[in-house]
């Protein structure tokens, strides 16, 4: 009967230490299901390859941190040669450069591209460390306690000695739940007479869990860190294209108008030639008709246009160092000697762009508006986190453990096996805090942030549709003056040449006539830079736009200078 009884004991231990087991091995699986947390973020195409590449690079190497060598990027064996000539009258190296290659260029060494750059992979950064909140975490402790105090009974001992050794692992879940799973063996012995074992061995394995279940609870609350990191790192990868944007039509920009004041300063140029050649006319026939006072007036002529010129040249080197800054090449920076001669040529074909479709896409793909979109999101979050916040705390309290007891270590562990004493606690522990000021006050603070965050997209989308109405009534108007203005260059060319040849046949030289004449240059000069300067406003207009609906990295120009990449870039 006995020998029955010791086996039905058995068969029960076992079965209690499978059940515990299983139930163990459950929680675990479940809590490791819902305590996976991922870092990844969804990649945006072209634009991610392109801010991956430039971190890469960056920073740009310079010949020095100090002095003018900080001025001079270090030369880049993988950058593909410019097409420099040198100009045998000057001497000058001329620098022969396209628009594509302009653009590329920038893209590759841009500092201002660079400075931002950082700003997406720092804040991916703030990804891992708000998903490590979740990892789980191995812990123990060695313990060693002796005891020797003087016994005042015989009953008391006065001797004790204490090792204890622990190791577990524990880990905060999404749902907000703690658990920790730990093994612990402790070494205990004293003198005491009434101790039944002096020397004694008990492991205990024990499993803790605290689940909240008002405050501090469920993923809406405790993904809300990951969530916000995620959206910062779209919203730093959205200032990254914004910047990207920028630069690219800064540089487009600019190189039309280095054609144009390069152009500018032809004109002014042949203006200074044409009138210096009247000048000689009228010093030629000092001696038959010209007076003294006719002579000044074409010196006064020729000197205001000098000072003219003058300026024309500086306004080109002025541009031409606007555009080296924003390439910052090795092969040309702020420190070389050289002029750079534009190659493409400027576009004059229409393009008319429908308002409402143009607003669309500007309401959709600039990152301006995407930014300000992504904040409101973030505003979002913290007001359903303060507004969970402000409930009571209530928690749920659960543990179990498994324990052994022998004056021998394997005796003990055979017990702990066995299952022969498992012990389960469960409960509840709540907090009501009175008057609950702070955390009223910080729902009501995230409230007015999302107010803001809202005010503030409003007024953005409201300030970038003004610029795109605005962009294509310049673009649409600076293509209706080109032809205006072809046809005034048309018109001064044929007035000048009549009055040319009117001056062939005269019989002499009167200061009216002189006056007439020229008038007559200045009115070709200012007509020809009149057309220069709206085939020029088109084209900016045409980029600037871009810029404005948020299409700059779709520009031919462009996007030769990205990386290839399978997919395109998606709205962020």
């Amino acid at each position: 009967m006995n020998t029955k009884n010791n086996m039905k004991g058995k068969m029960i231990a076992n079965s209690n230490l499978l059940t515990c087991l299983k139930i163990f091995l459950l929680v675990v699986l479940l809590i490791q299901t819902t305590g996976c947390v991922s870092e990844q973020v969804e990649e945006q195409g072209v634009i991610t390859s392109y801010q991956q590449t430039v971190v890469e690079k960056s920073p740009q190497p310079r010949d020095s941190n100090e002095g003018l060598g900080s001025l001079r990027p270090s030369p880049e064996p993988d950058v593909l040669k410019l097409d420099i000539t040198k100009d045998e009258t000057t001497g000058k190296n001329i620098v022969n450069l396209s628009i594509d290659d302009a653009v590329r260029r920038a893209l590759v060494s841009s500092p201002e591209i660079s400075i931002v750059s950082y700003d997406p992979s720092i804040a991916k950064e703030d990804i891992v460390k708000a998903v490590a909140d979740f990892d789980p975490a191995l812990f123990g402790r060695l313990n060693y306690e002796k005891q020797d105090d003087p016994p005042d009974s015989i009953f008391l001992g006065g001797q004790s000695t204490s090792r204890v050794w622990e190791t577990g692992i524990k880990q905060k879940v999404v749902t907000g739940a703690e658990w920790s799973l730990a093994y612990a063996l402790t070494r205990n012995w004293d003198d005491l007479n009434t101790s039944l074992l002096s020397t004694r061995w008990e492991p205990i394995i024990s499993f803790q869990i605290k689940q909240p279940l008002l405050r501090d609870a469920w993923q809406e609350l405790n993904l809300a860190g990951v969530n916000i990191s995620k959206l910062n790192y779209r919203v730093a990868l959205a200032a990254f294209r914004q910047k990207t944007e920028e630069v690219s039509a800064g540089v487009i920009s600019l190189y039309w108008t280095l054609a144009r004041v390069r152009r500018d300063r032809e004109i002014q140029q042949w203006l200074l030639d044409r009138t210096r050649e009247t000048l000689k006319k009228v010093e030629d026939r000092k001696g038959i008709d010209a007076t003294d006072v006719q002579i000044k007036q074409a010196e006064a002529a020729v000197k205001s246009r000098e000072a003219v010129l003058f300026q024309a040249k500086k306004q080109v080197m002025d541009v031409q160092d606007a555009l080296v800054r924003l390439l910052s090449d090795s092969q040309i920076n702020l420190l070389s000697d050289f002029e750079i001669v534009p190659t493409s040529a400027l576009d004059i074909a229409e393009t008319r762009f429908e308002q409402s479709e143009t607003l669309r896409l500007a309401l959709s793909n600039n990152p301006e508006i995407q930014q300000a979109r992504l904040t409101v999101e973030i505003a979002q979050i913290n007001v359903d986190v303060a507004e969970r916040q402000k409930m009571p705390k209530l928690d749920l309290v659960a543990s179990s453990r498994m324990s052994g007891l022998a004056r021998g270590y394997g005796s003990a562990h055979d017990e702990l096996s066995d299952g022969d004493f498992v012990s389960y606690a469960i409960g509840i522990t709540f907090e009501i805090p009175l008057g609950n000021r702070q955390r009223e006050a910080e729902f009501r603070k995230r409230k007015l942030e999302r107010s803001k965050a809202t005010s503030i997209l409003n007024n953005t989308s409201d300030q970038i549709a003004a610029q795109v109405k605005e962009g294509i009534r310049l673009a649409e108007t600076s293509y209706d003056v080109i032809q205006v203005q072809k046809d005034a260059v048309d018109a001064a060319k044929i007035h000048l040449q009549a009055v040319e040849d009117t001056e062939e046949i005269r019989d002499r030289l009167t200061p009216e006539f002189l006056l007439v004449k020229l008038e007559a240059q200045d009115s070709l000069s200012n007509a020809q830079r009149a057309e220069i300067k709206a085939i020029s406003d088109y084209n900016i207009a045409q980029i600037r736009l871009a810029q404005s609906m948020g299409t700059v990295l779709d520009m031919r120009y462009v996007r030769k200078a990205l990386p290839e990449t399978d997919t395109q870039d998606s709205e962020l």
